[in-house]
């Protein structure tokens, strides 16, 4: 009896040891450079902002290890903290498209007003709300890639010169509905309208480049017709569950302003006060910015994805959604499906949601994965400023991660 105990008890140890994580060294002296990288990027971001109540968050994963940092945050946080990733759902928008095309179930060339395969439904309905201008010469694929020249109602405001007598020129439609009912849960189908019925656009389909928040949202709208299921569904049943993401979620609901925990609380800075700007009503970013996340989830989701590794071929990876065409920018790179290309880092997004940035990017080239977010917008110098300086501290600490990893 005490030899079988003593043999059930020496299994057990053994089968405890399978799952050590065997911290190296090396490991150890890279998790130490990288958390001197925050520290010091946040820190010298404070000499200049010395009342900014936001920190720093980063996960890298690579072929030396996984890590993560954060500086400004509390002592306690993992890379399981959640937050708004904003536009970054992006990419899992066109992932879902691109699901789709890869089962056959659409054709990203084809127009807007092209019966979905097997129906004699079209991609979008033909009702006023979607007669957009150039509808009929808009493809899928110039929408995920953001060449479809539609106005974007989240970011622009409705000039004042449109003909249409509606309530809202000169104003940003969304800021407009909000103002008076903060609790509005916005649809596809309405947002839309305000292109068609002002009828804007900013140029002919595929002759240039306009980033298009509502692009994106006729692209949710194309998913929930021909998988005939919610955004939300497909999104949770077909892209984050199926690769591992335990920690994300797509809220639609108006009132659905929460962030589950643990979280980083998200803020504003002014000149004259500091706001705590956590709940949120996205349901106008449906499709187009609506993802909570972790770093974990989305560092990993990147990697999966963009190494062939998640729900879509490597051959469609690589041939489609990573063929990025010139933004016009003065910065080098561009856009593919759902992503952006940036010289000497790799393929990713950004996100920007009030109180949160953020930035992830793979380089399938060196297998780097980087995630990094803040979760305060300064915008004591003006909005553009903020976002200049911001996107500045995000890109240069993915860069210099990328260095001390890619150095040993």
């Amino acid at each position: 009896m005490i030899k079988k105990r003593i043999i059930i008890i020496f299994i057990m140890a053994l089968f405890l040891l399978t799952f050590v994580v065997v911290v190296t060294p090396a490991q150890n002296d890279l998790h130490y450079k990288l958390q001197e990288l925050v520290n010091a990027e946040l820190t010298a971001y404070k000499e200049k902002v010395p009342d900014y109540p936001g920190g720093l968050a980063m996960e890298v994963i690579s072929k030396q290890g996984t890590f993560f940092v954060s500086a400004g945050m509390g002592s306690n946080i993992t890379d399981q903290i959640h937050f708004r990733a904003a536009s970054n759902t992006k990419t899992f928008t066109a992932s879902a498209i691109l699901l789709l095309y890869q089962q056959g179930k659409l054709d990203i060339n084809h127009k807007l007003t092209d019966n979905i395969p097997g129906t004699n439904e079209p991609y979008v309905p033909n009702t006023p709300e979607y007669n957009i201008p150039y509808k009929d010469s808009i493809t899928i694929l110039d929408l995920l890639r953001h060449r479809a020249g539609v106005f974007d109602v989240s970011n622009d405001p409705v000039p004042d010169t449109v003909s249409s007598p509606v309530p809202y020129k000169g104003l940003v439609y969304i800021e407009y509905i909000l103002d008076s009912d903060p609790m509005h849960t916005f649809t596809f189908d309405e947002l839309v309208n305000v292109v068609a019925q002002c009828e804007l656009s900013y140029f002919i389909p595929n002759t240039g480049y306009h980033y298009s928040n509502t692009g994106y949202s006729i692209l949710g709208k194309i998913i929930e017709r021909v998988s005939n299921k919610s955004y939300q569904q497909f999104l949770m049943e077909d892209i984050i569950l199926p690769m591992g993401l335990q920690n994300s979620s797509m809220p639609v609901a108006g009132t659905d302003q929460n962030i589950p925990e643990p979280f980083a609380p998200g803020y504003v800075l002014t000149a004259d006060s500091m706001v705590n700007v956590t709940l949120s009503n996205m349901s106008a970013n449906v499709a187009e910015g609506i993802l909570i996340t972790t770093p974990y989830d989305l560092g990993h989701f990147l990697r999966k994805l963009l190494s062939g590794r998640g729900v879509l071929s490597p051959h469609l990876v690589n041939s489609v959604m990573m063929n990025y065409l010139s933004t016009g920018g003065i910065n080098a790179g561009g856009y593919g499906c759902g992503l952006f290309y940036l010289n000497n880092l790799g393929y990713g997004h950004n996100g920007a949601h009030v109180g949160y940035l953020s930035q992830m990017a793979y380089d399938p080239q060196t297998d780097f994965t980087v995630v990094v977010f803040t979760n305060c917008w300064n915008v004591k110098d003006g909005m553009s400023t903020m976002i200049d300086q911001l996107i500045y501290l995000l890109e240069n600490n993915c860069y210099k991660a990328k260095q001390i990893v890619n150095a040993k």
